[in-house]
């Protein structure tokens, strides 16, 4: 990333010694000059970006402006990461506090609020906060709906039967796939793999992904709905918030896909789902009234509340 680059531009071509440790950077002060440099300088980027963003598409369905905006600030504070296994973190931080009701009356503004990886204590020294745990920590107090990471590789999990995508998890699944690739997320909050060692013998690509699996576990035991891993590439996020198979790997505290029996909540998704087919003369027309008098009868196939296919088991 952009702080490795410049760090080893900084120093002969070379990343300090132990610079990393436990995935987790430790930030002398010459490590935080340089990403106070790069922080500001990605804000202020994605700040233009989302503003003009907000000014081309400022209205509503109704033409009503929503006047959003970009901002930041300190949304939340930081503390010392401290000292773990004899190793001093110094300007390594992690959350202390996050404001959430700020962040919500901001919101509720329909203002976009930006973070960067830099919190302040409240005596005022900065610190270095790891961007996972930062997302991780703000997720769970706002009690979001969904996170999305990002992963750096595009890395997907497999299924090793059938060479086919693992599009989707539920969090006892997770919690088994962790468990087996010896997975653990530690108090202070950084992430373990094996030991310190086993970094060396996996490739970046499944380290990455294994880190932010493990960030997702950690959020939706808090409290928050739905973990999205994306991959990085253009239009990514689109795909996987807005079609049905997305782009990346979804993990899901409730049930996301499945089959089970309808309820009085899905006459509608059948009704539009079978009401094609009643037209081309596929199916005997039934009303919503009637499908709702047997919809005990009903079993659906859904996707994210979304009804995919339905059968009728009817006795006779």
């Amino acid at each position: 990333n952009f702080i490795d680059r410049r760090l080893a531009n900084d120093n002969s071509g070379e990343l300090l010694p132990g610079s990393m440790r436990h995935r987790i950077r430790i930030t002398d002060s010459e490590t935080l000059r340089v990403i106070k440099e790069e922080a500001g300088f990605v804000r202020f980027e994605i700040e233009r970006q989302l503003a003009r963003a907000l000014r081309q598409g400022s209205l509503n369905a109704g033409g009503v402006s929503l006047n959003g905006n970009v901002v930041s600030g300190n949304f939340f504070s930081a503390q010392p990461f401290g000292v773990v296994d004899g190793v001093d973190y110094q300007y390594t931080g992690v959350i202390r506090r996050v404001e959430a009701e700020k962040i919500r009356a901001a919101h509720d503004s329909n203002d976009v609020v930006l973070l960067t990886s830099l919190g302040m204590s409240p005596s005022g020294e900065a610190f270095n906060v790891n961007s996972e745990s930062l997302a991780a920590g703000v997720a769970s107090a706002l009690n979001a709906d969904k996170i999305v990471f990002f992963s750096k590789y595009g890395a997907i999990l497999e299924n090793k039967k059938s060479d086919e995508m693992i599009m989707s998890l539920r969090v006892p699944e997770l919690r088994k796939f962790l468990e087996f690739n010896d997975v653990k997320l530690q108090g202070k909050g950084f992430a373990m793999i094996g030991n310190e060692d086993t970094k060396e013998s996996l490739e970046p690509a499944v380290d990455d992904m294994l880190i932010k699996l493990a960030w997702s576990h950690q959020v939706l035991q808090n409290g928050v709905k739905r973990a999205h891993i994306v991959p990085p590439w253009n239009g990514a996020l689109l795909q996987e918030l807005y079609t049905q198979d997305g782009s990346g790997t979804l993990i899901n505290r409730d049930v996301y896909e499945g089959i089970r029996h309808a309820t009085v909540e899905d006459v509608a998704g059948i009704y539009e789902l079978t009401e094609p087919l009643v037209r081309e003369g596929i199916l005997v027309n039934r009303s919503k009234n009637q499908i709702e008098k047997d919809v005990n009868s009903y079993y659906i196939y859904t996707r994210d509340s979304l009804v995919l296919a339905c059968a009728q088991l009817k006795r006779y």
